[in-house]
C-alpha cells in the first residue's frame, strides 16, 4: 500500500499564521518607503520648477524685488500675487479661488497661509487628502519681499525663495541637530509647532526623508 502524504489541518493553520504575521510586519514598512519616496519626489520637483518660474517670470516682469507687495495680512492678495506673478511660469490643474488653493496635475497644492514681510505658503503633497499638517504632508515655503527679511531668514538678500524660517531668523548654519529637533517638537511658547522647521530639514537632506527624519506620516 502506498502512503499518501499530505498537511493536516494544523500544519497549514500555522503556516498562514506566520505569512500573516510577517505580511502584518513588512506591509506597513514597505507602504511607508514608497510613500516618502513619493513625497520626496514631488517636493524635489516643487522645489526646482519653483525656482525656474522665478527666473522666468523675472524675464518678464523684473526683478522680484521690483514687484508690488501685497498689503500686510492681505491674504486674499497674497494669493492673488501668486496667480499674477508665479502661477502663469508654473502651471496648474484647477484653481479654487474660494478656498484659496491651487491645485497640480500631480495631485498636489498650494495655498497662502499669510501675508507680511514675507509671503508665508504651504505646499501639500497630497492635495485634500488627510492629515493636511505640517512636517507630515504640507512643507511651509516662503516668498521674501524686502533685503532685510531675505538677509536674515537666507542669508541672501537676493534669495527670494526657499523653506519658512520662523521669526525671520536665520536658518542658514543651523546645525541637522537642531533642524531635528526644532522639526520635532517646535518651539515652547511660540506659535511655532511641531512642522514649521521640516522644510529646511528636507532641504538639508536633498529634499530626501532619512531614517532619523522625526515626523511618521
Amino acid at each position: 500500500m502506498k502512503k499518501s502524504l499530505a498537511f493536516t489541518l494544523a500544519e497549514v493553520m500555522l503556516t498562514m499564521t506566520i505569512v500573516g504575521v510577517v505580511a502584518a510586519m513588512t506591509i506597513p514598512t514597505l507602504h511607508y518607503q514608497r510613500v516618502k519616496k513619493e513625497y520626496s519626489a514631488k517636493l524635489k520637483n516643487f522645489y526646482s520648477r519653483m525656482e525656474n518660474a522665478i527666473l522666468d517670470m523675472e524675464i518678464d516682469h523684473g526683478s522680484f524685488k521690483n514687484l508690488p507687495q501685497p498689503a500686510m495680512g492681505d491674504v486674499d492678495g497674497g494669493f492673488e500675487f501668486y496667480l499674477k506673478y508665479i502661477d502663469p511660469y508654473f502651471g496648474h490643474a484647477y484653481v479654487d479661488k474660494n478656498k484659496r488653493v491651487v491645485y497640480y496635475r500631480d495631485g498636489s497644492s498650494f495655498g497662502v497661509s499669510y501675508v507680511g514681510q514675507f509671503l508665508e505658503f504651504w505646499y501639500d503633497v497630497n492635495g485634500d487628502k488627510a492629515p493636511n499638517k505640517s512636517g507630515f504632508d504640507r512643507y511651509m515655503f516662503l516668498y521674501g519681499f524686502t533685503d532685510q527679511w531675505r538677509e536674515s531668514c537666507y542669508g541672501n538678500p537676493n534669495t527670494f525663495f526657499g523653506p519658512y524660517c520662523p521669526r525671520g531668523e536665520a536658518i542658514t548654519g543651523v546645525s541637522r541637530e537642531t533642524l531635528i529637533q526644532k522639526c520635532r517638537d517646535g518651539e515652547d511658547g511660540t506659535v511655532y509647532s511641531s512642522g514649521a522647521w521640516c522644510t529646511k530639514l528636507l532641504q538639508v537632506d536633498q529634499w530626501e526623508f532619512k531614517d532619523d527624519y522625526p515626523l511618521k506620516f
